[in-house]
Parts: C-alpha cells; structure tokens; sequence
C-alpha cells in the first residue's frame, strides 16, 4: 500500500514538472548610443529568420528534437502578427523574397544581411529584424490519465537584432535560452518586449 502511494505522489510530481508552461529566460540589450528617440522612429519593418542551432536537451519525462524550417517561419509569421497586433507594421515576407532575389542579380559579392538592407530601403522599412530560431519538440508525458501526453512544439533558443535600415547599425538585440513555451506565446514574449523598449515602457 505504501509503495502504490509513494508512486501515485511521484507521478503527481513529475506530472506537474513536466507542464507546458515553461518559463523562457528572455532578454533585450539596447546597442550603445542608441537614444529612445532613435527606436520610435520605428514604424514598420522586415523579418528574416533563419532555423537556430539544434534545440535538443534533456527535458523532465521527455526529449527535444530539432524542427524544420516550415518551424521557423511559423514564428515568423505568428512574430509578425503580434506586432502588427501591437502597431507596427510589417513588410509580407514574399515581398521582401521578391526583392531580395532581384537584388540578388544586382548585387554581387555582399553579405545576406546587406543584400536584405537593400531590399528594405527598397520597401522603405526603417528596421530590419534578422537572426535565428531554434525550434524543437517537446514530449510530455500529460497531465491527469495522460491528458495532453504527446509531442508539443516549443522554441528552444532564439536570437533576434534589429537594423537600422538607414544607418546599418544595430540598435537592440533580443535573446531567449532554455525555452519551453509554444512558438505562439514565445513569438507574443519577443513582440512584446520590442514593443516596450520601442515605446520604452
């Protein structure tokens, strides 16, 4: 009888550390010398994310796995609509391809990201937003009798910068480790937070 008890507690345990509701270790960095008066200059921008590094770690009942590229620009768009949610307006991401290609032809010998600079002064965004997501999958064993039990897509890490398209500076960076949230709440988390350094809130 004591060992049947002592196992339910476990499960009730495990069951409660393996939740959904992780907590993402967020951070934002303002580049020096950039003024508040600078950031809410931004009005509209350009995404484009490129898939992380591999976002697989141990995890309490379950394992993470490396998700694809269609992952990514999930986010993107979940990370666009957020901010469009919030004020800012955003360039459509087959736009920016479509320019960016054209460029490509044009511009010979640079970088990806000026190749996107380029496009964006073309689309007259005053910021760039690039870098990296890594997603991943989490297992969960679920909740109560396995409710919520299989696999759950999460952001892993993630590391975003935003360019001044006129200037070619970057003026904050935004990094997340560790991550166990859903694309879509970890995409709110990142819109939110340039959201408030933009109004400096």
């Amino acid at each position: 009888m004591q060992s049947v008890r002592f196992r339910s507690l476990l499960g009730v345990c495990l069951l409660g550390a393996i939740g959904l509701s992780g907590c993402s270790n967020l951070s934002v960095a303002v580049a020096p010398k950039v003024t508040q008066a600078d950031l809410r200059k931004i009005k509209k921008v350009a995404i484009q994310l490129d898939a992380g590094g591999s976002a697989g770690m141990p995890n309490f009942g379950g394992f993470r796995m490396m998700g694809g590229g269609g992952s990514t620009e999930a986010f993107s768009d979940h990370f666009a609509v957020e901010l469009l949610k919030l004020g800012i307006d955003v360039v459509e991401r087959t736009q920016l391809d479509r320019v960016m290609k054209e460029q490509a032809l044009n511009l010979g010998g640079v970088t990806e990201t000026e190749k996107t600079i380029a496009a964006g002064k073309i689309l007259a965004v005053d910021a760039l937003i690039t870098g990296s997501v890594g997603m991943g999958q989490t297992y969960s064993m679920g909740y109560v009798m396995g409710i919520g039990a299989g696999m759950h897509e999460v952001v892993g890490n993630a590391s975003i910068r935003m360019i001044d398209i006129e200037k070619g500076n970057w003026l904050l960076v935004i990094t997340m480790s560790d991550g166990k949230d859903s694309v879509l709440d970890t995409a709110k988390s990142f819109a939110k937070a340039l959201k408030q350094k933009i109004e400096g809130s």
